[in-house]
């Protein structure tokens, strides 16, 4: 999970507290602009377990 803040208006995309990828949004929720003007901020530990062996 990472955090991202628009280079347009400010706005903080938090994977975590959005509960989705940054890949999936094609523009900043608040000022509309292409995703693209997302810069990474912060890179987060992904706390859940992905593999289960059994």
């Amino acid at each position: 999970m990472a955090v991202y803040r628009c280079m347009a208006c400010g706005y903080i995309f938090d994977e975590e507290k959005e509960g989705k990828s940054i890949r999936d949004i094609d523009q900043c929720p608040r000022c509309k602009q292409p995703d693209d003007r997302f810069v990474l901020v912060e890179e987060t530990e992904d706390k859940k377990v992905s593999q289960t062996e059994g």
